[in-house]
């Protein structure tokens, strides 16, 4: 099984990662960074022969109509309980531009690419804040990966295979919204754990 992860960002920021197997043995296929999403989706698809099952973006892939989101609160929450700072989960109004657009438009893209892959919103710096599980991944792909970007990539592909396999003790954020805004124009997931490991 294969999954990719994003971390869209500006001019030779935008991280890529690509992930193979099954639970411990998930393993990093290949990374890298790029500008823009064609160009970092072209290069995901390009290191696998492979449809991937799942896709992990570390953006806001949903909006809602009025105040923070509940899915930002409950993470900021875990994060600030893990000893981080609040700061760590901004609200959508506060991020880059990068983030926000090239996001919705890799996820866009991949959804019209692979129409039957699982698609979930990622925020790596939290999930490590809040998974043991995720510092043990991230610390095995170290290596691997020459920048954050693409480590950042590597833990929203992650997620994704969390979302892919249904991990136990995870959830979806994006179910907890009234009402959300999907600008990707497919509803997608934000799964995350349950609760701080």
């Amino acid at each position: 099984m294969h999954i990719v992860g994003f971390d869209p960002g500006g001019e030779n920021a935008f991280g890529w990662a690509v992930l193979s197997g099954t639970g411990h043995d998930l393993s990093l296929v290949a990374s890298g960074t790029c500008t823009g999403a064609p160009a970092a989706l072209s290069a995901a698809r390009a290191a696998t022969s492979i449809a991937p099952i799942a896709f992990g973006t570390d953006a806001p892939l949903f909006w809602v109509q009025a105040g923070d989101r509940k899915a930002d609160e409950t993470v900021r929450k875990m994060v600030c309980a893990a000893g981080g700072k609040s700061g760590t989960v901004s609200h959508v109004n506060s991020l880059r531009g990068a983030c926000l657009v090239q996001g919705v438009l890799v996820t866009r893209l991949a959804a019209e690419l692979c129409p039957s892959a699982m698609i979930t919103e990622a925020h790596p710096k939290a999930l490590l804040a809040a998974s043991l599980a995720a510092r043990d991944f991230a610390s095995r792909i170290v290596r691997p990966v020459s920048t954050k970007h693409e480590r950042d990539a590597a833990l929203a592909a992650y997620t994704a295979f969390a979302l892919a396999t249904q991990t136990d003790g995870w959830h979806d954020l994006a179910a907890t919204e009234q009402s959300p805004f999907f600008p990707g124009g497919t509803r997608v997931a934000y799964w995350f754990p349950k609760s701080r490991t």
